[in-house]
């Protein structure tokens, strides 16, 4: 009977030395704007801590990392600022560039943004000295890609899409006979891009077509042949793996495959940061009340005289009282995306580790 009593015992007792399942998302970093400061947690909102200040009345419209999650850059309404994300520092860091879009290169060397002395000119500011190279190519529509001896521009403009090596521009290489009509946005390897262009789809049967807004994806390869993805949708951000692109449709956020066009998405959220692998997107909705996403422009965005777009971010953030969420894009349609922080003011970011 007492060897029966111990066994059972044996039996009901885990091991000491037992451990729970290892959770991947608590080994994910996550920075987000509250109030006047930077805030990190993993993926599920634990863990959170103070980044870095902000200035006073600031407010966040985008971050962005690099690969290895080395540096951040961030746009607080159209003036651009960075961070190093070594935890030695905890105020921005002005950038030399004028109100409009700003791209951190992959390896987190250098941030390609628009003139202050030249207009409608680019700079690349390379963050380790200071320095800025002048680039006669305007800022909107143009993109660093790649990283050491294949680091490259990436930019469209009237005659095509084009590639060239960011010191010598008029080496340009043509990449695709077409640029779209706006938000065009390369991958971070350079290979392939998406862009909006004006297409036929059919309405009412297979039999009617009209001309649309549709965003399509295509290599760059001097050929450019594209395949249609989302109709309206307006892409936010690539994955750092070149597989994915994070886009907004209206009031939806979606993954979607660059090459292939599969995509899922979330009514009623704006997204604003992609996991490395495309895996998860993060998106802002509401709190206590809706919070609108951004509003659909009648005939596009702001242009240059070039045709390109020339906001400082492609989709900002929603306004009203806003919390941040996480959407995977395995599992099931009907799967809600999960609260990561209720009480978020403004973009967020996933830091690759």
């Amino acid at each position: 009977m007492r060897c029966a009593l111990l066994a059972a015992a044996c039996l009901c007792v885990a091991p000491a030395s037992a451990a729970p399942p290892d959770d991947p998302l608590q080994h994910v970093t996550i920075i987000y704007a509250r109030g006047g400061s930077l805030y990190k947690s993993d993926a599920r909102g634990k863990n959170e801590v103070e980044v870095a200040t902000l200035p006073a009345k600031a407010t966040v419209r985008a971050l962005r990392t690099d690969a290895g999650g080395r540096i951040l850059l961030v746009d607080l309404a159209g003036k651009w600022s960075w961070l190093p994300l070594d935890g030695n520092a905890k105020t921005l860091s002005d950038l030399p560039c004028a109100d409009g879009p700003a791209q951190l290169a992959e390896d987190a060397a250098c941030v390609l943004c628009r003139s202050v002395t030249a207009a409608g000119q680019s700079i690349i500011v390379n963050l380790a000295t200071g320095k800025q190279t002048p680039i006669a190519i305007p800022a909107p529509g143009t993109r660093i890609a790649g990283t050491g001896k294949d680091r490259k521009l990436v930019w469209a403009d009237t005659g095509g899409i084009w590639t060239a090596p960011p010191g010598a521009p008029q080496q340009k290489k043509l990449v695709a006979p077409q640029a779209p009509v706006r938000h065009f946005s390369p991958s971070p390897d350079g290979l392939r891009a998406v862009g909006i262009y004006q297409d036929d789809v059919y309405v009412g049967g297979p039999r009617k077509k009209q001309q649309a807004d549709v965003l399509e994806g295509f290599q760059l390869d001097g050929q450019g042949v594209r395949r249609k993805g989302i109709r309206n949708g307006v892409p936010v951000e690539w994955s750092h793996d070149n597989e994915y692109v994070l886009v907004q449709d209206g009031g939806k956020a979606c993954l979607m495959r660059a090459i292939g066009g599969q995509y899922k998405c979330w009514r009623g959220y704006t997204g604003v940061s992609i996991a490395p692998d495309g895996s998860y997107a993060l998106m802002l909705g509401g709190r206590d009340k809706k919070a609108e996403p951004p509003k659909k422009k009648d005939s596009g965005d702001p242009e240059s005289e070039d045709g390109v777009a020339e906001d400082d971010v492609p989709v900002p953030p929603p306004t009203g009282p806003m919390s941040l969420y996480r959407a995977e894009l395995n599992g099931p349609y009907t799967a809600a995306p999960a609260l990561i922080a209720r009480v978020v003011d403004g973009a967020a970011v996933w830091v690759p580790q």
